[in-house]
């Protein structure tokens, strides 16, 4: 593209961001005489992204496409998310401009097969997901599944803020610190599943994560109901 065009475009946008602008006072300008502005309505976008925001610019929904994901609010800013999957939502941010959840969707044909996930999950404040709903196809294994976990209490948000400007080895012993602790981890208290083997499942799990209540009907459809102890021993167990 030749320099030309591109100082054309630059000109054109400069214009069209100056006339939206205009527009947008005269409005404002109107409603304040009691004139009414009808809304602007438009049959079809094609679109990247789309960023939701309230008055004061703070961001509250992100809709997108596979690049979503890349990067995720925290505290009113955004930073890089280097760990996730790239698939097209949302992404669900709270009043203070930290994400609190999102929907994510994906699907593509591999060489080793067919491969689909869906997930939509809720965090905790300033932590990760407490509750998850979705499945994951990878060709003829299928798993869905919905869980509520558990989850601590410190801070997704100060331990990014911690790590920013560490070197690799610094922000890892930061990670570890966090994550390490008695309660660094969530745990799992119920789970209800197709699983990968086949099987469906209800799991129910006390406040250590440990499983107290199994009600299981594997793939050959023989049921299973345990009770278990604290060591994971059956205490009952159904059928005999």
């Amino acid at each position: 593209m030749s320099e030309t065009v591109i100082e054309a475009l630059d000109a054109a946008r400069a214009a069209y961001a100056q006339a939206t602008e205009a527009l947008r006072l005269a409005e404002a300008a109107a409603r304040d005489v009691g004139v009414e502005v009808p809304p602007t309505i438009v049959d079809e976008l094609t679109v990247k992204r789309i960023n939701v925001v309230e008055d004061d610019g703070t961001l509250r929904v992100i809709l997108g496409n596979s690049t979503v994901g890349e990067t995720m609010p925290v505290r009113g800013r955004l930073v890089p998310h280097t760990t996730r999957t790239a698939m097209a939502g949302l992404l669900f941010v709270n009043d203070e401009g930290t994400e609190c959840g999102g929907l994510t969707f994906g699907g593509r044909r591999r060489e080793a097969g067919k491969e689909q996930l869906a997930s939509l999950t809720f965090d905790d404040f300033e932590q990760n997901e407490g509750f998850r709903f979705g499945m994951v196809q990878e060709g003829s294994i299928i798993e869905r599944y919905l869980e509520f976990s558990d989850i601590p209490d410190w801070s997704i948000a100060d331990m990014i803020e911690e790590m920013e400007g560490l070197d690799d080895d610094a922000a890892r012993e930061v990670q570890e610190r966090y994550f390490g602790g008695v309660d660094g981890l969530g745990r799992s208290r119920l789970r209800l599943a197709r699983e990968d083997d086949g099987s469906v499942r209800l799991l129910l799990r006390d406040a250590r994560g440990r499983d107290r209540l199994r009600f299981v009907v594997p793939a050959d459809g023989e049921p299973l109901a345990e009770i278990l102890d604290a060591d994971g021993v059956p205490k009952s167990l159904l059928p005999e």
